[in-house]
């Protein structure tokens, strides 16, 4: 195997800075395992996190609002997503990189030294909280925008698979909390966490990175909202995009972490299981997501019309019968339920890098986000209402009435999805003209595929920074 340069090669050429030649995986690529490497160890900590700080505020405190609210930071933080997709576009995704685990370490060793000093305030735990999800959401913005300039040879694949891995990280954090939370309290958790920042601080040393963007020259400055609505354009004109976007979203409202905390409290009150088996609940349910996001990445064709409609037929029938079943059965569907909902994010955010130009998927990604947010903030506030009003079956039957809208949608979406087969081989239906640095480019002839993107490069500088 031939030995890829870590540093951003010079030439403009796509090839040369490809990775390994032809459809050979994003694995084989060593710039493409670093990133991954570092990546992964940051959402280890950021998994033992999200877990550890509302437990900490709640030891503190003693309340549990307080440790709800905290919980709520970070779903929150992607009503901020459409604002920074614009500065993504605008500054390039390498911007965001750096500062954004810079501000995150900086949240992070507050909240630790005010929880040393003891006695740490309910305001404290709000605002260097509220400075690490922003800090995180930067960051996050900025290499998921530029897995395109990193890995232009496989660009939706790589971004697959480092889905795949996060999926992995969710487990992983929690057992490494489990683990060292009798050693060294929830402080050593956040401390450990506030470490894995600097993993993909030291990525970025090494050279792998997102290449620097050369500003526009010339032209007339636009405005904030200006270059919302040239995302929204560009969003409306890819329908394939928009499409599993749109379908998508009932899924996500009846699969968000509010439905997880009603499995649970199902298991709980109308099964009357203990802690540990609801402990094997969560662990089945993470091996299952994991389990569906693997099964799309490892696919070298995957049609997105196909995945969404089984996994929301899958995802309904799942919803009817489980008040039906035991523990057993329970747990099981749920490991199904979260597989199939996994195998959905996975592809919508596969297609998302496919078929959407770098010089608009920072907004494109950010529209996408809120659009995403607004069922995943809304579930936990209408589930305890339901749940007041109908009992448990009735909340189950309502959720599978709002997967069964994704059907709905599914069906009434197909013929117009594009014309031919759903193999992805069409071009952009981006006109040139909708939205500045959009082009027109033909695509790999599947979603998965690790053949070379012939993408236009304009306004891409190779060389190493």
């Amino acid at each position: 195997m031939p030995a890829w340069p870590l540093a951003a090669p010079t030439t403009l050429s796509v090839a040369a800075h490809a990775g390994p030649p032809g459809g050979a995986s994003p694995w084989r690529n060593p710039r493409f395992r670093i990133f991954a490497a570092g990546n992964f160890a940051n959402n280890v900590g950021e998994g033992a996190y999200k877990v550890a700080l509302p437990l900490f505020a709640y030891e503190t405190t003693d309340s549990l609002a307080v440790m709800s609210l905290l919980a709520a930071l970070a779903p929150a933080t992607l009503l901020l997503s459409p604002v920074l997709g614009v500065y993504v576009d605008r500054w390039g995704p390498r911007s965001f990189v750096v500062p954004g685990l810079l501000i995150q370490l900086a949240g992070a060793v507050a909240l630790i030294v005010s929880g040393m000093a003891g006695d740490i305030s309910v305001l404290a735990f709000f605002v260097f909280g509220a400075v690490v999800q922003i800090g995180g959401e930067l960051y996050r913005a900025g290499w998921m925008a530029g897995v395109p300039g990193m890995f232009p040879d496989a660009a939706a694949r790589s971004r697959g698979l480092l889905s795949t891995l996060f999926v992995l990280s969710n487990i992983t954090g929690p057992l490494m909390l489990a683990a060292l939370v009798p050693w060294v309290g929830y402080l050593g958790v956040l401390a450990i966490n506030a470490l894995t920042f600097l993993a993909p601080i030291a990525v970025w040393l090494i050279g792998v990175h997102p290449p620097r963007r050369l500003p526009k020259s010339g032209g007339m400055r636009v405005s904030l909202g200006g270059d919302l609505a040239q995302g929204w354009a560009a969003v409306r004109g890819e329908r394939r995009v928009l499409y599993v976007k749109l379908s998508a979203l009932p899924l996500h409202f009846v699969s968000g972490s509010g439905v997880m905390a009603f499995f649970f409290f199902h298991l709980a009150d109308e099964l009357a299981v203990g802690a540990s088996t609801i402990g094997v609940a969560q662990a089945t349910a993470n091996a299952g997501a994991l389990a569906g996001s693997l099964y799309v990445t490892s696919r070298s064709r995957a049609s997105p019309r196909a995945v969404l409609a089984i996994a929301a037929s899958g995802m309904t029938l799942a919803l009817v019968v489980m008040p039906l079943q035991h523990a057993l059965g329970f747990i099981a569907l749920m490991a199904l339920f979260f597989g199939l909902r996994s195998a959905v994010t996975c592809v919508s955010e596969m297609i998302l890098v496919k078929f959407t130009s770098e010089h608009v998927l920072g907004r494109a990604a950010g529209l996408f986000n809120l659009m995403d947010g607004i069922p995943l903030l809304a579930a936990p506030l209408v589930i305890p209402l339901l749940h007041e009003a109908l009992g448990s079956t009735g909340v189950f039957l309502t959720l599978g009435g709002v997967a069964t809208v994704s059907l709905l949608l599914i069906r009434a979406l197909w013929r117009d999805w594009g014309s031919g087969s759903d193999t992805m081989q069409r071009q952009s239906l981006v006109p040139p003209s909708a939205v500045t640095g959009v082009v027109r480019r033909r695509r790999c002839d599947t979603l998965t595929t690790g053949f070379p993107d012939r993408r236009t490069r304009d306004g891409m500088d190779r060389r190493p920074a």
